[in-house]
């Protein structure tokens, strides 16, 4: 079975545990669990491991979303606390995996009602740094718990910034996801200009005729940010001197171009280095095949 599916604990569990139902569950958890007070923090344990994709609240209270955050439901048996929001597993408490060469620490967020001590339950993408997700259970892991604040592994700078259109006041900008990417920050000049879940975004209220560069952070649900992607700049069309015979003939798709033609797009005067057909000025396949002269 590729993942796990715990609608019935989805459905049992809610931010905050009391009455009847702490009292039930502290009993369940006292008498059956191996460990005591006391987490086994830097204990190696061999086992197994699955994946799930849940989304809601997770058992120390937090939301969560398993399908794209790096984290870890551990076996009922480790929960001590009749309320497993104060667990001390939601205190700062990480698993480190172990698999084929290769460690991953991802911090404890939820509860596996259905694995064994040693067994662990890692959200999708945590799961995916080790195995495809059709692998289904693996076996022959080592993990352990670690105290630390149990950070998700650094992401990858963005790449493949470009703009895709400008106006006489605005950018629009596009570039490649980043996995476990929760959302994007925009920066122009080095200021935050916005936010973003997609991998595109538009940025108003410009000058005409003026030149803007622009980076782009990946960031992590919690707001942990990659490090910046490769500048890139872009200028608004209008403004300035421009060109005095106005703009070339629109660029065409259909047509051969050879060095040293001269076509218009997106407000920009351009010229041809290189034989190409079909290579759009601003696309970033073609940033060898044209200059950008500016504005016209």
């Amino acid at each position: 079975m590729p993942r796990r599916t715990r609608r019935t604990r989805r459905s049992r569990r809610i931010a905050r545990w009391t009455g009847a139902l702490a009292a039930a569950s502290a009993l369940v958890l006292l008498t059956n669990g191996p460990a005591s007070a006391a987490v086994p923090v830097g204990q190696p344990m061999s086992g197994s491991m699955t994946y799930y994709n849940d989304v809601g609240y997770g058992a120390c209270g937090t939301q969560i979303d398993a399908s794209t955050q790096y984290l870890v439901a551990v076996s009922y048996q480790w929960w001590t606390s009749a309320n497993p929001n104060n667990d001390p597993l939601c205190s700062g408490i990480s698993v480190q995996v172990t698999y084929n060469g290769k460690t991953l620490t991802v911090p404890v967020a939820d509860k596996c009602p259905t694995c064994d001590a040693t067994h662990i339950d890692l959200s999708q993408p945590a799961f995916a740094e080790f195995a495809p997700l059709g692998t289904g259970v693996v076996t022959g892991i080592t993990w352990q718990f670690v105290s630390s604040n149990g950070t998700p592994p650094p992401l990858a700078a963005p790449t493949g910034l470009h703009a895709t259109a400008t106006t006489g006041t605005s950018v629009a900008l596009s570039w490649t996801g980043v996995s476990g990417a929760a959302s994007y920050t925009v920066y122009r000049g080095g200021s935050q200009v916005g936010t973003t879940g997609g991998t595109s975004f538009t940025d108003t209220g410009l000058t005409a005729g003026t030149a803007y560069t622009y980076t782009v952070a990946a960031a992590t649900a919690s707001g942990t940010l990659s490090p910046t992607s490769t500048p890139v700049s872009a200028t608004t069309t209008g403004g300035g001197t421009g060109n005095p015979g106005g703009c070339p003939t629109p660029w065409n798709p259909a047509t051969s171009y050879v060095p040293g033609n001269v076509v218009s797009y997106s407000g920009h005067k351009f010229t041809s280095t290189y034989y190409s057909t079909n290579a759009a000025p601003t696309d970033p396949a073609s940033w060898a095949v044209w200059t950008d002269n500016g504005p016209c």
